[in-house]
């Protein structure tokens, strides 16, 4: 299906409003890790919903920052879960930009291409934003409605864990009992067309634990003591090493037994066989280090477990993952305050399992498991705890995008699984429907990274913004299709 002149008109018309609107959007911070600017950020996206015409805009109050909601009502039988995100990593240090401060949005040439916008978030997520809303807007100007109503769920905490995104999301679950699918679109191609589509996602959660003075009963209770005491004084800190000592085996596996017993990798192995032995033929020749997604310019030289070849494929895809991303104890202020005995620490662990075990199970496995072990004293903060999810690659809204994608130029590289996991994934397992996430025509550089830019133009080399908003109507042109088809979900 070729689009037709009046939609090609109505995008281009759009195309200097909607460079306008992103530069407006990178101009204002929204850095969820400590806080800058996300009222006024959810303010833009609010205006961006009403500009579409969505008369339902609600932003609302989550224990991190707030999130927005609204409903485009097409009068349509079915509708579209709309996953999205507005906050951004910091940037860094000003000085280590070189092309204008990190919140500028300022527009040049780079690499060969005509028109690149530089600033943070302009690649992920507020160009690609933009752009499918622009999709949206132009097909409704020239067809008038859209084949299916659209539930926008919109977060500024994705990247702290998403904390109280269920909550707000099943307060207007009969809004979404309807749902076909679950979309969240990027600009994802690599400079050489090459976009990777993940199917399914583990199980996700981020989970702090703390232990005290004051709630162990030991050590020092309101304040650091000094460490000259150390030995009649015990330690905190000490007894929160033991503790995550606990929760690996001695060659760094999960060891938290009630965990074990709800994994099901192996019954997924045989079903997947087809999309696995597709991706090891497209990803022949290539490093592992380059090939496992969030590796690459690592340094990584040697895998976990030591496995080597396709193993490290499969031990990525179907094994489940505990991690320590941060251990926070004694002073962190400015200058330093040295010899102390801490009175209290901190571990903040992100988990990815592959299992049948519901969210509930999970958490309470781990309580468990640390009660069981002696440390029924430490304290447990679930910030984010998430389902995972598995798509059919056959399903309405998989077969849409992969179609629309490749008319537009795209390698798809379809994934069975990503290490990866979140609020999408939940939305997804809850209302049964497939998703996709993080996939969607256009590129740029450096995401999340000093430099990052978004690629406005990309004079035949690479699509652009008039090319993401093309595929965002072939898309919704797709799904119209299958709709009136009666396509099964």
């Amino acid at each position: 299906m070729d689009i037709e002149k009046n939609l090609l008109d109505a995008i281009e018309a759009r195309v200097p409003s909607d460079i306008e609107r992103i530069v407006k959007l990178v101009r204002q911070p929204s850095v969820s890790i400590d806080g800058s600017g996300m009222r006024e950020s959810a303010e833009l996206i609010a205006e961006l919903f009403r500009e579409l015409g969505c008369e339902e805009v609600e932003i609302i109050e989550t224990s991190a920052h707030p999130l927005v909601w609204a409903y485009l009502d097409s009068g349509s039988e079915h509708t579209l879960i709309n996953y999205g995100m507005y906050d951004e990593r910091p940037a860094g240090a000003t000085e280590s930009w070189t092309n204008g401060e990190p919140f500028s949005g300022e527009i040049a040439p780079a690499d060969g291409f005509p028109s690149v916008l530089y600033g943070r978030g302009g690649l992920v997520p507020k160009g690609p934003i933009v752009t499918w809303l622009s999709a949206l807007a132009s097909y409704r100007s020239v067809r008038g409605n859209l084949p299916f109503n659209v539930a926008f769920l919109f977060e500024g905490s994705e990247i702290i864990g998403s904390p109280g995104f269920m909550d707000v999301a099943l307060k207007h679950e009969d809004r979404m009992k309807n749902a076909f699918g679950c979309l969240y679109l990027r600009a994802s191609q690599s400079l050489d067309g090459q976009m990777p589509l993940f199917l399914g996602y583990k199980s996700f959660f981020t989970i702090e634990l703390k232990v005290t003075g004051a709630a162990w009963g030991r050590g020092p209770a309101t304040a650091p003591a000094h460490s000259g005491a150390r030995s009649v004084v015990d330690s905190p800190v000490e007894r929160l090493v033991h503790a995550l000592d606990t929760l690996f085996t001695a060659e760094g596996d999960i060891a938290v037994e009630p965990w074990l017993t709800g994994f099901d990798g192996d019954s997924r192995r045989p079903r997947e066989r087809a999309l696995v032995d597709d991706l090891l033929r497209q990803l022949e020749g290539k490093s592992w280090a380059d090939a496992i997604p969030g590796v690459a310019g690592t340094g990584v030289t040697v895998f976990a477990g030591d496995v080597a070849g396709t193993n490290i494929l499969d031990r990525y895809l179907y094994q489940s993952s505990l991690n320590i991303q941060g251990l926070y104890a004694g002073y962190t202020g400015p200058g330093t305050r040295t010899y102390t005995i801490p009175h209290e620490a901190t571990a903040l662990l992100d988990v990815r399992l592959v299992t049948s075990q519901s969210v509930e199970e999970i958490i309470q496995g781990l309580r468990d498991h640390l009660d069981s072990q002696g440390f029924a004293d430490i304290q447990m903060d679930v910030r984010g705890a998430f389902a995972g999810s598995d798509s059919a690659v056959d399903s309405l809204l998989i077969s849409a995008f992969v179609d629309a994608a490749e008319w537009a130029g795209a390698s798809m590289k379809i994934w069975p699984r990503t290490g990866g996991g979140g609020p999408w994934a939940a939305l997804a397992d809850h209302f049964g429907v497939p998703v996709v996430m993080g996939a969607g025509i256009g590129t740029g550089k450096r995401g999340g990274l000093v430099d990052e830019y978004l690629v406005l133009d990309g004079g035949g080399r690479a699509p652009g913004i008039r090319e993401m908003e093309i595929f965002g109507v072939k898309l919704i042109e797709n799904i119209g299709a299958a709709l009136a088809r009666g396509d099964a979900r």
